[in-house]
């Protein structure tokens, strides 16, 4: 219990620090709404044995809609054999189209009740179970269709857990063949890689992948300048990405992918510890209610209750759809959890069993109890010692929120956008009095300072915090330009060719170059030309 509160406590907390709160609203509400689904299924308000059939029910009726809606769906973006063929069953049905969803959303949506209508297809019987298989049969082609390699990633995790469950005296067989499986697939991988076979697929599979590391690393070091609070709830992240990590004034990536990121970005390190927390009880709660048994009906719908929410689950590792714009998929994952936790309570509760599972449970508590009381000293003493460090790094969190509000709030004059960036300027210096290597002061500092078109001073600053933080993108990106618009184009060309997407950087720099020219910067507008042409013949 204590958890929810804390994530919804830091959820609140997320809305306040975000630049601009009608970005957070929207996500904030949803998510009280799921949570209030959650414990109105979890404390049997809604009786368990008709959530199981209304949850499939919704999800067929969204995946009926996705399948003969989707050649009206203006995906142009969505090629491939899958998409084709989901042009071609889309077809059949006229334009009905309300709203178009975003495919990995469907997924999103769908991926926790395809076990979910698996297992009211085994309990069912006569014409009731060929209905039920209609259904199961309609959402697996929506996530077929959808193409959400996240979706299908979580789909097989949960498929192989269930598998171990099912047939435990085969359990160490079947772990042993999965992963000789794995190890097959990364060596053909890896082969195919080497020999530098053009296969599309694979090609697609690989830049993906690349892609999402990048943005990983580069949302792990946004995080870095926000890790008390967070940038806040919400659609924040579009701007405070570009802008602050990637050092360009439009958007251009919408969320994290990682459902830890999002979160963490999000709601700060509290929210991400009540997530943690959260999962932690979640699977204990599983396996304890596993360990007891439940009858052979209830035991079935338990389990893809629990498969259902880790499909989910295990899809946020490289893609957080409820954290993203399609926030109507949030409530599914909490009703999946919340069906799981009524199901399996009665058990608990009931079994005889469950009394020494209790006894156990209750020293596992205090065992808990006495772990978190060991790790709150644990932290008292290191504020202790690093005080300074700690201290340093909270005004420069509080510094970097308030830059984003004089940089984009829209609510906010000139004259109230001046005075925010001096009580934020204030706060990175105060962050430096405390330790003068601080590396988000430094950066930002730096940062401004090259927005004022101070160029010495920003590369003062900017040297402080490279070598600090010598792989941040930011940073070599922030201190290239400093030496670029200073003369030094040697050393900014070295900076400048560890920046990720090099194509990219050479179409900023020829901005700048029409950018320097419109101002009647003639110097400028050359540096900033012949640093294009170097990279570009770097490229070739």
């Amino acid at each position: 219990m204590f958890a929810l509160v804390l994530f919804v406590v830091s959820a609140l907390a997320g809305v306040w620090v975000a630049y601009d709160s009608s970005l957070s609203w929207p996500i904030f509400l949803t998510l009280l709404g799921s949570m209030g689904l959650f414990f109105a299924i979890a404390n049997s308000l809604i009786l368990p044995r008709l959530t199981a059939p209304v949850l499939v029910t919704l999800a067929s009726l969204v995946a009926l809609y996705f399948v003969g809606q989707y050649a009206h769906f203006d995906y142009q973006n969505e090629v491939g054999p899958l998409a084709h063929l989901g042009r071609i069953t889309g077809s059949l049905l006229p334009d009905l189209v309300v709203f178009t969803p975003q495919p990995n959303g469907v997924a999103g949506f769908l991926e926790g009740t395809l076990s979910l209508s698996l297992a009211l297809v085994w309990q069912a019987r006569g014409h009731r179970r060929l209905g039920w298989a209609l259904t199961a049969v309609i959402i697996a082609y929506g996530l077929l269709i959808s193409g959400s390699r996240g979706a299908w990633s979580g789909l097989v995790v949960a498929i192989g857990i269930w598998l171990l469950l099912r047939f435990p005296k085969q359990a160490p067989q079947l772990a042993s063949l999965g992963l000789g499986l794995m190890v097959c697939l990364f060596i053909t991988l890896y082969v195919i890689f080497r020999s530098g076979l053009n296969i599309s697929l694979l090609d697609s599979i690989l830049d993906a992948s690349s892609s999402r590391l990048i943005l990983y690393r580069n949302s792990l070091a946004l995080w870095g300048d926000y890790p008390f609070t967070g940038i806040g709830l919400g659609d924040t992240f579009t701007m405070l990405y570009s802008r602050y990590q990637l050092l360009i004034n439009v958007p251009y990536l919408y969320y994290a992918h990682n459902l830890f990121l999002s979160v963490g970005l999000g709601q700060g390190i509290l929210g991400l510890i009540a997530l943690i927390w959260l999962l932690i009880d979640f699977y204990r709660f599983v396996i304890r209610v596993e360990g007891i048994g439940l009858n052979s009906p209830s035991l079935s719908i338990f389990r893809a209750a629990w498969l259902g929410t880790t499909t989910s689950l295990v899809h946020g590792l490289i893609d957080s759809v409820q954290f993203s714009g399609d926030y109507w998929t949030m409530p599914m994952l909490f009703a999946l959890a919340g069906l799981t936790i009524a199901l399996g309570r009665p058990a608990l509760a009931q079994s005889e069993a469950a009394q020494e599972v209790n006894k156990a449970s209750k020293k596992q508590n205090h065992l808990w109890r006495k772990g978190l009381v060991a790790i709150a000293i644990g932290l008292a003493i290191t504020m202790a010692i690093f005080w300074q460090a700690i201290a340093g790094a909270w005004y420069a969190n509080m510094g970097a929120i308030y830059q984003a509000q004089a940089d984009l709030s829209p609510k906010v004059d000139d004259e109230t956008r001046a005075v925010i960036m001096a009580r934020s300027v204030a706060y990175f210096d105060h962050a430096l009095d405390l330790n003068p290597a601080q590396s988000v002061a430094n950066r930002r500092l730096g940062m401004i300072a090259l927005e004022r078109e101070n160029f010495e001073t920003a590369t003062v600053y900017l040297e402080r915090a490279y070598t600090q933080e010598p792989r941040n993108q930011a940073t070599l990106k922030a201190l290239g330009y400093a030496y670029l618009w200073t003369g030094q184009l040697d050393s900014a060309e070295e900076l400048f060719q560890q920046v990720d997407f090099q194509s990219r950087l050479v179409g900023e720099l020829r901005y700048w170059h029409r950018w320097w020219e419109t101002r009647d910067r003639p110097k400028l507008s050359t540096y900033a030309a012949q640093m294009s042409q170097r990279l570009l013949v770097k490229q070739h």
